[in-house]
């Protein structure tokens, strides 16, 4: 890697000292690919028998694994929300916390959703709105999480501002992943090199600083705030913690690990490349100290929808109180958690379309209730049936007439129903990449 900035690397030279030139090293090496195991549908070891690919174990990540330098987007497993692929440094940083199981978590820069995979699947009990403050973004957030099967997330599409203040004093953990200047992405491409330069460090300091004041908003007394950064910038790193203690009171909280320490931060935690298998990372774990003022917004009027009540218990005996927002029927596991003023792309899970002159069941209901669904059909990854199902073909079976869930390996992909003997693929067109 010839093209780094000058000003870059004085500065890295002046933070590594005598592991600069291995620093400098390991940026010519190819980046790690890596994937998470979503153990909200499948188990590390039913994972491991399933996979056709290699695996090695990620130290620090029980369910994460290094894996080849393949494409794995496609993959039938992939489909199936069994997981979802991940850069390795970045799965520590949800890692750095050990969360009990039962918190109200507020991931407020969430997108496309990797940290909010795993914290989804350490609360099973809890509850965790993840935000992205762009649209298009959002989408993808939500597609990740449609796919993971997760019933506990909340996806919104607001300004950081706008939905802590929405939920002020509402959270006991804040995740702030926040947007940088990108130093520790440099092997992923030439993007995040070329639009690196001396100014943007402090630019992404004060925006930081702004993200940082939503989120204390939002964060319970006693709180703990998780925040990390892909970038070696002080500025963006150990200063943005320093201001936190003296602007706000926070107290900084150890975090167990291998790695490099902070500067003059040794709770703090700094991946390296030529360290660890993976990118630059930073984090931070925080208590908040302080009480805020604030009060969160009243609840938002959701409208019942026994039509999609009946529906879902007659057509799958599943019993769900389903709520009507924005011409869908959702499943939500706190009304109590939805606000007025915020704007959400998903409520839980979205599990009927209510445009239609019929009531629809959507894919999310299949993706997050599937084992709770009688009629099924169950096929290997490595079969060609799983193939004809993601392309949207039939699938021959002497299944009775009513709707069903598809398994890849145990992991419900999506729906169909059968009429008169046929088979209706309700996989979305949207996902039938092959």
């Amino acid at each position: 890697m010839n093209n780094l900035n000058n000003v870059f690397l004085t500065n890295m030279q002046a933070i590594l000292g005598d592991n600069y030139n291995e620093f400098l090293e390991s940026l010519n090496r190819p980046n790690e690919k890596a994937v998470y195991v979503n153990e909200n549908k499948i188990s590390v070891e039913q994972f491991k028998n399933c996979a056709d690919f290699s695996l090695s174990q990620i130290p620090y990540e029980k369910s994460g694994f290094y894996v080849d330098n393949i494409k794995l987007g496609r993959h039938p497993l992939h489909h199936a929300g069994a997981f979802y692929i991940q850069e390795p440094s970045s799965m520590f940083t949800v890692n750095s916390y050990n969360f009990k199981g039962d918190e109200r978590v507020l991931d407020l820069c969430a997108a496309p959703g990797g940290k909010s995979i795993q914290i989804a699947n350490r609360i099973p009990n809890g509850l965790l709105v993840s935000n992205e403050i762009d649209k298009v973004r959002s989408s993808v957030l939500f597609s990740n999480i449609e796919r993971m099967g997760l019933k506990n997330v909340i996806v919104t599409n607001d300004t950081p501002e706008n939905v802590c203040k929405a939920y002020a004093n509402s959270f006991d953990v804040c995740l702030v992943d926040a947007p940088c200047s990108g130093e520790g992405m440099f092997r992923k491409g030439e993007d995040m090199l070329s639009s690196w330069n001396p100014s943007l460090n402090e630019m992404c300091s004060l925006r930081q600083k702004e993200i940082l004041t939503h989120a204390n908003n939002a964060l319970k007394q006693n709180g703990i705030l998780i925040y990390s950064t892909c970038t070696y910038s002080p500025l963006e790193n150990e200063d943005i913690v320093n201001w936190l203690i003296d602007e706000y009171g926070y107290k900084l909280l150890p975090i167990k690990h291998n790695f490099s320490c902070g500067i003059n931060m040794p709770e703090a935690a700094r991946l390296y490349p030529h360290v660890v298998k993976g990118e630059g990372q930073f984090v931070a774990v925080l208590q908040k100290q302080q009480e805020n003022i604030l009060c969160p917004n009243s609840l938002a009027k959701l409208q019942k929808c026994s039509l999609a009540s009946k529906f879902i218990k007659e057509e799958f005996n599943l019993n769900l109180n389903c709520y009507n927002f924005k011409n869908f029927a959702y499943y939500v596991k706190d009304v109590n958690f939805i606000k007025k003023g915020v704007n959400y792309v998903s409520l839980g899970v979205k599990v009927c379309d209510l445009v239609s002159k019929t009531i629809q069941p959507f894919h999310n209901l299949f993706t997050a209730f599937g084992n709770e669904i009688g009629k099924f059909v169950n096929v290997k990854s490595s079969s060609a049936e799983a193939l004809k199902y993601l392309r949207g073909e039939t699938l021959e079976t002497s299944l009775s007439d009513g709707y069903g869930v598809v398994f890849i390996d145990g992991c419900a992909v999506g729906g169909f129903k059968m009429s008169k003997g046929k088979f209706k693929n309700y996989y979305p067109k949207g996902l039938r990449n092959f």
